[in-house]
């Protein structure tokens, strides 16, 4: 009986290290993180400059002003309303401007009048003064009156024009089509000549102001189509144009300003907006190209992707630049372009962290379904 007991114990012994390795093991293939693997996609594609900008109008807004100062009774439009050339915008009071064209036109009349009368005088003693019977001097004094009637008469003229101009400027009238950007008046406010009290901008057009790097200057020039993508519209591209590089760089960012002009049909571009611009050169390059879903970005926002490395299991960040778009791939720096890199599930990594490579036809931390009894 003793043997039997002593036999057991030895079993047991036995058995013990071996459940421990195993259940050791299993929990190293459980923490493993199932991810999806590929390499760079090796292309040739025209050489790009990615450079970054802001929106603007194509041409400086218009700034809208009254001419004559007055107590204000009408506004129209306001920011972000549409409005049409010739559009009435505002109004001050205008009547003491129709009480001085009342008065400029009377004094017109009465002017008028007045130079009828010595214009008739004056062909009455021209002919005396041709048939002898009337002194020279006495005809001169004709003369100048009539000469000084006629003055006024165009003096009364010229006032009564100003006047029914200051009528009319009582009134303010879009000088453009466009769209309202600023308004800066209100009825009961003092309208003052010279004061701005709108501004309006054109859409059908949008430029990318731009900075041009000092390196990529010589690779970018006037008439080269160019990429446009924004935040602020996600999934979106618009295809600009070059429309001018600058001959003097910024002497604090050496960079060289150009304009993309960007057409702006439906207006979904708006003034002020950030966009990445891709200008596409005249050159080939062979590049790598990464779906995007595989760039991810460190606490500090810079670009990387984790690198597989199969002999230790382990998955390891590596920053890289990112370039222009193809398709619904990235063009990216700063691999060699056979490393194996995590397309999929790399969400869920950290610097080091193991992982276990999936077929790829499957998706990363999705569980596929038993096979049914008698399936292949």
């Amino acid at each position: 009986m003793k043997a039997v007991v002593l036999f057991l114990a030895g079993v047991v012994a036995m058995t013990l290290p071996a459940c421990s390795s195993g259940k050791k093991s299993e929990q190293g293939a459980a923490s493993a993180i199932p991810v999806k693997i590929g390499t760079p996609y090796h292309r040739e594609d025209r050489q790009a400059v990615s450079v970054s900008g802001t929106t603007a109008a194509p041409d400086a807004p218009a700034n809208v002003s009254f001419l004559v100062s007055g107590k204000v009774i009408q506004v129209g439009p306001r920011e972000g309303d549409p409005v049409r050339k010739g559009q009435l915008l505002a109004s001050v009071d205008p009547t003491d401007y129709r009480l001085a064209l009342a008065t400029a036109t009377a004094q017109a009349d009465m002017a008028r009048v007045a130079c009828e009368r010595a214009e008739d005088e004056h062909r009455r003693m021209k002919m005396l003064f041709d048939s002898k019977s009337l002194a020279p001097n006495d005809y001169q004094k004709f003369r100048a009156a009539f000469e000084s009637a006629r003055q006024q008469v165009e003096q009364a003229a010229a006032s009564e024009k100003l006047s029914r101009k200051h009528v009319a400027d009582a009134t303010l009238h879009a000088p453009v089509s466009g769209f309202i950007a600023k308004r800066a008046i209100e009825p009961g406010e003092m309208a003052s000549p010279g004061r701005p009290v709108f501004e309006i901008v054109t859409l059908d057009t949008v430029e990318i102001s731009v900075g041009v790097p000092e390196t990529d200057v010589h690779l970018v020039r006037a008439g080269q189509k160019a990429e446009v993508t924004l935040p602020a519209l996600p999934g979106r591209s618009f295809e600009g144009t070059v429309r001018l590089v600058n001959v003097s760089a910024d002497p604090g960012t050496r960079t060289y300003m150009a304009r993309i002009s960007v057409p702006n049909p439906k207006h979904e571009l708006r003034i002020g907006m950030v966009a990445e611009a891709h200008i596409r050169g005249d050159r080939t390059v062979k590049l790598l190209t990464l779906p995007v879903e595989a760039i991810v970005r460190d606490p500090q926002g810079a670009t990387m992707v984790y690198v597989y490395y199969p002999a230790q299991g382990r998955a390891y960040a590596k920053r890289v630049e990112t370039g222009a778009m193809h398709g619904k791939e990235i063009e990216i720096k700063g691999l060699t372009g056979d490393e194996p890199v995590i397309l999929a599930g790399q969400e869920r990594l950290r610097d080091g962290a193991p992982v276990s490579a999936i077929p790829a036809g499957e998706v990363p931390g999705k569980k596929t379904a038993a096979p049914e009894k008698g399936a292949r």
